[in-house]
């Protein structure tokens, strides 16, 4: 008896190609060098064939007859039936009553079965099937007839498959007519319908598809939503395989508030190059009455193997463009699109590497902001070298050539030439660690002399004689030290490992004037536990401060003994300062008061299986202010029973509470919801309410969502997504809004399937 590869497959291809046999723009492409052979037929089984029944009768060489309980099977498959007869001569098999085929996990039953072997040629009548897929989720169908059309070839008449229970499904897919072709790895279906509740709402006369795990040209499925700032939207992509190593996605948008867009995206892959080209335009938006458009490209290239570099180019019509027309975060929040060339070459231990960079600012009417610098060029080297000196040194080594040139021309331009090279030498022992470090601290400034009365980055206004070509050299002496202790603690009956760790960080660099020298692109960095242990209280190199100044802080973690887990962390540190500040971002800036920072404290840990607490302080001892404080904890009693809660505070600037959670309402049904509010600024920052329905062979998702897209303008958008399991999903995905929103959010049929 011949084998019957993949027969309860194509059913559910036939469902995929509704979304164009899952090809969308996730999809990885595949390199030249990689490319799959053509699809071939399936081998027969080796090994023997066994039969069994409770009779057997025939003629050698001519026929058999097999009746009662009749059992064939091979290492792989299991046919059952009450009569089978077969006949030498035509090499046909015959077999009625009860007819039942198994492989795997899969299980087929008709009335009746007619087929030549050899040729596989025949049909089987009343055909039922069951099968589980590799992700354990079971699937079933019929079919009137399943025809046997030559090797892998095969035609189901009056077909339909669902992943519901087969007596009474919610939903099914039927077609008249579906041709299977494994050799080609084609199928076609004529009269494709899904019906849900007994309601048809997807029709297609006639498709084709592939049947394996290539990608297929042809329609994705339509999303639809609705928002404020676009009213209705319906999308329809159209996907187009050009090659396994390149793809295009044309999706044209409706938008009945603003009008049709129409975008398009290219994306190709070679083994030494890739990279995605994407455009989009909007003609006469009723809304804004003019044309909105968006251009992309970024490009990867290797040309040896140290050689590389690439290429990324982002550019919209006009500042309102993600605000106005896209509802997600990642957009919205754009300030400043790149347009960019870069070069690299890796050595080893060293690596160089050139970047042409501009920008395209987007401006808040409410809030605009300084254009930030255009580096052109910027050429950097950097290494880091083991063993140099001694069998313990390290020495590393950053530098750096950029010039910066303002678009608008109001602000100081000029180039910067930075190097840095130090030397370090630790000496370790099993429970402690001292890190003597020295370094030196290069920089050449050279402006443009019609731009030095000009302000720069930070300061509203130059010095009163100008910025100057300047020279700075800073010795940079550090001394990094830390100790590990542990000892057995028993609490409450749980074995422990209490740790303590205190560690010294000490920094000296001596003063130098900067006051004429202009900020291109440093800060003030914020205050945290992991700066407390930076040279440098500056971002960039156009500020290094003046220290000689100690770092102290103590760490106690606890641990379980058995799992190692950190059930406990809790740490304080806070800087010492021997000298006053001299050194400041914008001259004649306030400088610090007091001998010391903040206290930083922080407590965190997985207190139980279901609890976790993270909390940080920020405290001034001077005044006895809190200046910055981020209280969070999250409750987690297995998947889809999840609540987080977070309070943000920083003095003078944010004041914000965040809830979110997804937790069951009753059997089926599951609740989720956000709530990022802004005491500060009496507004939602982010609202986020809706349900996810789970029928265990279809979902219902309903989500409500109210965006903060510029500092006084809100965009709210309307989710509703009908999932039919193993086959499609219906309407605009909210999935995506739903993991970046709720920490710990899961699908409600990843872990629930009832």
């Amino acid at each position: 008896m011949p084998p019957f590869p993949r027969l309860l497959l194509p059913l559910c291809l036939a469902a995929a190609s509704l979304e164009a046999c899952a090809a969308d723009a996730a999809l990885p492409l595949m390199a030249t060098a990689l490319l799959s052979p053509p699809a071939t037929a399936a081998s027969p089984l080796s090994g023997p064939t066994h039969l069994e029944a409770d009779r057997l009768q025939g003629q050698e060489g001519r026929e058999f007859l097999a009746e009662g309980k009749v059992i064939m099977h091979n290492s792989r498959e299991r046919l059952e039936a009450d009569w089978l007869h077969y006949d030498e001569p035509s090499d046909e098999a015959h077999a009625k009553g009860g007819v039942v085929f198994t492989q795997d996990r899969s299980r087929v039953e008709g009335s009746e079965l007619k087929l030549k072997l050899t040729e596989r040629l025949g049909a089987m009548q009343d055909v039922r099937f069951d099968m589980v897929s590799d992700d354990g989720q079971n699937a079933h169908g019929t079919a009137k007839t399943l025809t046997f059309a030559g090797q892998d070839r095969y035609q189901l008449d009056q077909a339909s498959y669902t992943t519901c229970a087969p007596n009474d499904p919610d939903w099914q897919l039927k077609t008249d007519d579906l041709k299977l072709d494994y050799v080609s790895s084609i199928g076609s279906a004529r009269q494709v319908r899904v019906e849900f509740m007994d309601t048809p709402i997807l029709y297609s006369p006639w498709m084709d598809f592939a049947l394996d795990d290539k990608r297929k040209s042809g329609f994705l499925t339509p999303a639809y939503g609705a928002s404020s700032e676009r009213g209705l939207e319906l999308v329809v992509p159209w996907y187009w395989n050009i090659a396994p190593n390149r793809d295009a996605t044309i999706t044209p948008r409706v938008m009945t508030k603003r009008g049709v867009q129409l975008g398009g995206e290219f994306r190709y892959l070679e083994p030494t190059y890739s990279g995605d080209l994407s455009a989009e335009l909007l003609v006469d938006d009723r809304v804004a009455n003019r044309d909105r458009w968006r251009g992309f490209w970024r490009h990867q290239q290797s040309f040896t193997d140290r050689w590389s570099g690439g290429l990324e180019f982002d550019k919209v019509s006009d500042d309102s463009y993600f605000a106005d027309l896209s509802n997600l975060v990642s957009q919205t929040s754009r300030v400043n699109l790149p347009r960019q060339v870069n070069l690299a070459y890796q050595a080893g231990w060293w690596r160089a590497a050139g970047l042409f960079q501009r920008f395209q600012t987007l401006q808040d009417p409410a809030a605009p902001i300084v254009e930030p610098y255009h580096r052109v060029p910027q050429l950097t080297l950097t290494a880091s070298r083991d063993g140099l000196l001694t069998q313990d040194s390290h020495l590393d080594f950053a530098s750096e050539y950029v010039y910066f040139d303002h678009q608008a021309g109001s602000r100081v331009q000029g180039g910067r030439l930075y190097a840095y090279p130090s030397m370090s030498m630790p000496f370790q022992t099993p429970y402690s660690t001292v890190t003597p470090k020295l370094g030196l601290h290069l920089t050449r400034y050279s402006l443009d002399g019609a731009t030095r009365t000009l302000p720069d980055s930070v300061a509203t206004s130059a010095p009163a004689a100008g910025y100057t070509d300047a020279s700075r050299a800073l010795p940079i002496f550090s001394l990094d030290s830390s100790l590990v202790m542990e000892r057995d603690w028993a609490f409450m009956g749980h074995d422990l490992i209490q740790t303590l760790e205190p560690r010294a960080f000490y920094v000296y660099i001596p003063y130098r004037d900067q006051s004429r020298i202009p900020v291109f692109d440093s800060g003030v960095s914020d205050l945290s536990l992991d700066q407390l242990f930076t040279e440098n209280q500056f971002t960039g190199v156009d500020r290094v401060n003046d220290a000689n100044q100690l770092t102290l802080a103590l760490t106690s973690r606890f641990l379980d003994r058995e799992t190692g887990a950190e059930r406990l962390q809790v740490t304080v540190g806070q800087r010492y300062y021997f000298t006053d500040q001299r050194v400041t971002l914008v001259p004649g800036a306030v400088p610090r008061g007091g001998n010391s920072t903040d206290l930083i404290a922080i407590v965190a840990g997985q207190l139980t299986p279901k609890l976790r607490l993270s909390s940080s302080v920020q405290f001034n001892t001077d005044n006895g202010e809190l200046a910055k404080a981020n209280f969070g904890g999250s409750w987690r009693d297995g998947p889809g029973r999840v609540f987080n809660a977070d309070y943000r505070y920083t003095q003078d600037s944010i004041n914000q509470i965040d809830l979110s959670f997804q937790w069951p309402l009753k059997p089926r049904w599951y609740g989720v919801g956000r709530l990022n509010y802004s005491l500060e600024d009496a507004r939602l920052v982010e609202g986020l309410a809706g349900f996810e329905y789970n029928a265990g062979c279809w979902s219902l998702r309903g989500v409500m969502q109210q965006l903060a897209t510029t500092s006084n303008t809100s965009s709210s958008a309307f989710f509703l997504q009908l999932e039919l399991r193993g086959l499609t999903k219906l309407g605009p995905n909210p999935l995506d809004v739903l993991k970046r929103s709720i920490s710990g959010y899961a699908k409600s049929d990843e872990f629930n399937s009832q």
